[in-house]
Formats: structure tokens, sequence, C-alpha cells
């Protein structure tokens, strides 16, 4: 049976054995340039794709690829589980965090700049370049003389030395993971360890106030807690779900569910299949 649906994963332990019973469905797990053409998902260079609907839940790392996926999702109205549009919105790491600012979700000085060489918050100061997440393009900013050039804007923020956290937010459920890194300032960069970690009501409050403001059933809200309490540092709409057997269980429950939304929206919509 030729696959109509897509499933672009970045976790494919946790999500391929919903695919086994479901051969309408077909992994996605490489970052792949979509267009529409006559109402008909397809990958570019292929002539006989016709996919009729998404579920997305991969973090892409060239930027460009995921914005022209989603915005052509987005634009087409193709079935897609989460929303392309708060996916994109969520996923472009300087404005998401300008609207985290702005839903009074920091507490802490945020400088959103282009170029200069000067700085941009007291010594030191957390320099974020690009719109990767996992720790990329995070520069620790202790003089001048660390300043490195960008295009586009970039985001400065204290340095807050403490202990750094995620909440990943599963539907009704929050689960809580601390971030270590012997190697590296940045917690999770490669080499990073995770253990289990409780996170109190406060913070799991203060979590879910940002995955709704994004308007997503999954996200991982990272901060860092020091002597002075948490300080949010960002959203990730594409975060491990396999933290735990629990954990990876109830994300592959909302998947399901995602995915039956999808389908059923495919047929509502009247779409060809």
């Amino acid at each position: 049976m030729q696959p109509r649906f897509l499933f672009l994963t970045g976790e494919p332990a946790a999500t391929l054995p919903l695919l086994k019973d479901r051969p309408i469905w077909a992994p996605v797990l490489s970052a792949v340039t979509f267009d529409v053409s006559a109402g008909r998902l397809h990958r570019r260079r292929s002539a006989t794709d016709d996919f009729r609907g998404v579920v997305y839940f991969a973090d892409v790392r060239d930027k460009d690829v995921e914005q022209h996926n989603l915005r052509v999702l987005a634009e087409n109205n193709i079935p897609c589980w989460p929303d392309p549009a708060a996916l994109r919105a969520a996923s472009q790491r300087h404005a998401a965090l300008g609207r985290c600012v702005d839903a009074g979700l920091v507490d802490h000085p945020v400088v959103q700049s282009p170029f200069t060489r000067d700085p941009l918050l007291p010594f030191p100061y957390v320099l974020k370049i690009g719109e990767e997440h996992r720790g990329e393009g995070k520069f620790l900013v202790q003089s001048a003389r660390d300043i490195p050039r960008w295009d586009g804007i970039a985001t400065a923020e204290p340095f807050f030395e403490g202990e750094s956290v995620r909440v990943l937010i599963l539907g009704e459920r929050a689960f809580g993971v601390r971030i270590r890194n012997e190697g590296t300032w940045i917690k999770n960069a490669p080499g990073a360890s995770f253990e289990a970690w409780e996170p109190d009501e406060a913070i799991v409050t203060h979590a879910r106030r940002a995955a709704r403001l994004f308007g997503l059933e999954i996200a991982g809200i990272d901060y860092v807690i020091d002597r002075t309490g948490p300080h949010f540092i960002e959203l990730n709409p594409f975060p491990r779900v396999g933290l735990s057997n629990e954990s990876a269980a109830l994300a592959r429950g909302i998947f399901r569910r995602a995915m039956d939304i999808v389908e059923t929206t495919a047929n509502a919509s009247g779409r060809p299949g």
C-alpha cells in the first residue's frame, strides 16, 4: 500500500512503533524539502508523491528547509499536527523568545540586536546566534574580545551559574530532567547526560504557560536554577520525549491521537485518497 501520510520524527525509538500497524503512514527521519502542486504534497524531486497529511515532530537542522516546509503546510491547509503556524512561531529562536518576553515569562534582561562591537549586557553574558536549538550558536561573552560577528539578529541574556533543567510537557502531564555536561558550560550540547528531576508546581505552571503561548501539547521548556530561583531560557517544540518508559508511552498516546486527527481531517476535507 502506498503511504499517504507522513510522520516526521527525530526520535525513532519512541515513534516508529506507532507505524507498524499503519501502512498508510511513512516515517521521515532526515531533512526533506516538500512542495505543494495542485493541492498535492510531495517531495521536491518526486513526481509521484501525493501525501494527504503530516505529523511533524522533528527538529530539522537546516532551518531554511524547516521554515519552508512549515510555511507550505500552513499556506496550503495540509492537515498537520501540531499546527504548522504554531511550530513556525515556536521554532524561530529569537522571535519566540521575544514573544515570551512580551508575555511576561522572562524575568531577566534580554537584548536583541543586529551586529555591533559594543557589549549588549554587562559581562559575562550569553550571546545566541542563528536559529538552532540543542545548545548551538551560543557564545559566552566575558570580554569585548569574545564578541563574534553575526548576521541578522542575535539575542543576549545574562549568564546564570546554576542547575540546568527541562520541564517536559506532555498534555496534562509534566516530567522533569536535570541536564549535566562536564565538557562545556552549554549543558545540552553533545556529551550531556540526563537524570530524572522532580519539578515543583510553580515551575510546571510556568512551563505550561509557555507551551500554551504557542498552542503546543508537547514542549520542552529549559531553565537554569540558581540561588534566586529558576530563569526561563527557551522553549523547544521538538523535545526528546523518551526520558522514561512512562513519558515515551504517554507521548505515543498523544501521537496516536494526532495521527487519528490528521487522517480524519484529510478525509473530511475531501482530499483524494
